[in-house]
């Protein structure tokens, strides 16, 4: 009996070993299978394994690549170097792209400090060709004979006085009287008394009975403006003298040849500012041509009396707008606009930059593609980028293709890149 369960447990320790053995030659070809495959590419498992590698490579590449020009981002280190992520309001072509895309920096280029010069003309001369400057002596009232029919100044109105009449004259017609009378007061008008040396007595303008009533005052009926030039008449030979014909109408003025709006004589000017005075029309001469007011020069009463009645950046000084620019980086703020600012600026990013006491509404920078196109980021201010040649002048002035001169417009017109000039006010 003993000997039957000593085999027994014999038996059943060999079972255990043999099954442990199997177990572990079981696992083996998992694991040698994992070892072959790591160190040949033929076996099933090591091309999985490669292949999750290879997975696992090109993911970190993805995640550090960074953007090209065009492309959207939210940060500027979504963007490849010298490349910022810049809020722009259009797209590439072909190209999906949110508000903010990436976009070049700086541009290498310097500002030049020069500005486009454009030129007509030096002189009157130079904006007239062969046109006469000056007309013959002859015609120097041919405007007033031909062309004014009525005084310049003057509105046909009821009248006190002929202060109020400009170069017009204040007539009323007196109510009795044979020819009519021109008149400004009663006084003007010729006396309607009673004639004593006839019988019966009768009135020296109505011809009534003055025996016994007194005869009616003459009066100077609805006095008005009369406004009539006495010197009118277009029948003369002097408007249609060809002496007086093809005069020139342009002058120089900041070397760009206009419309010549100087005068010789009051009857050039207009009804608002009817006095030639120093080859200008203006308003008045002296206070005797204001209602009240000062003749300040050549207008009734100062320009302003206040800022609020001047300009954007004009103050009010000695009675004129005078323009100074910005005096706070509010007001910049305040004036801006989307069209003058660069397409990454906020308006309320304007500053106000004073110099030499005018103030110029400025954008500050910290690159160039903050700036507009014009523009560089210099010394931390969006700055004109300026001009090299003449030639980039005549294209950026818009010169060329012009036609050619004509005997009524003979100046020709050039662009010169030079020095900035100083600002004016």
């Amino acid at each position: 009996m003993k000997h039957i369960e000593a085999l027994s447990l014999s038996l059943l320790v060999l079972g255990l070993s043999l099954g442990c053995q199997k177990s572990e030659r079981d696992r083996e070809p998992a694991n040698t299978a994992g070892d072959a495959g790591e160190s040949s590419a033929d076996g099933g498992t090591a091309g999985l394994s490669g292949a999750a590698g290879d997975a696992g490579g090109q993911s970190d590449e993805l995640s550090g690549r960074r953007g090209e020009r065009g492309t959207s981002c939210n940060s500027t280190n979504d963007c490849q170097d010298d490349l910022s992520c810049i809020v722009t309001h259009d797209c590439p072509p072909d190209v999906a792209c949110t508000s903010k895309s990436c976009q070049p920096s700086n541009f290498n280029l310097t500002g030049t400090g020069k500005t486009c010069h454009v030129s007509d003309c030096k002189t009157k001369a130079d904006c007239c060709g062969d046109m006469p400057v000056q007309a013959p002596a002859k015609c120097a009232n041919r405007e007033s004979i031909c062309n004014r029919s009525t005084l310049p100044g003057c509105t046909t109105s009821i009248c006190a006085t002929s202060a109020s009449c400009g170069r017009g004259t204040c007539e009323g017609t007196c109510f009795y009287g044979s020819p009519v009378t021109d008149c400004t007061t009663a006084a003007d008008c010729p006396a309607n008394t009673c004639n004593l040396s006839v019988t019966p007595h009768s009135c020296t303008l109505t011809g009534a009975d003055c025996t016994t009533n007194s005869c009616a005052k003459n009066t100077c009926y609805s006095p008005r403006c009369n406004c009539s030039n006495p010197e009118y008449d277009p029948s003369k030979p002097i408007c249609s003298d060809p002496d007086c014909d093809g005069l020139c109408g342009f002058t120089c003025m900041n070397e760009r040849c206009v419309t010549d709006t100087s005068c010789n004589s009051d009857i050039q000017c207009s009804t608002r500012t009817p006095y030639c005075s120093a080859g200008k029309c203006s308003e008045c001469r002296t206070s005797r041509d204001c209602n009240d007011e000062e003749c300040i020069l050549g207008q009734c009463g100062p320009d302003c009396k206040s800022d609020t009645q001047c300009g954007l950046f004009e103050t009010c000084q000695a009675g004129a707008c005078v323009y100074v620019g910005c005096r706070s980086d509010r007001e910049c703020v305040l004036q801006a606009s989307n069209k003058n600012a660069a397409l990454a600026q906020d308006p309320r990013l304007a500053k106000c930059n004073i110099e030499d006491d005018l103030g110029t509404c400025v954008f500050p920078c910290e690159i160039d593609a903050q700036c507009a196109s014009t523009e560089l980021c210099l010394d931390g201010i969006c700055t004109y980028i300026g001009c090299e040649t003449d030639s980039e002048c005549t294209t950026i002035a818009g010169l060329h293709d012009l036609p050619l001169p004509t005997p009524e417009r003979p100046w020709t017109t050039s662009a010169v890149c030079e020095a900035e000039h100083a600002p004016t006010p």
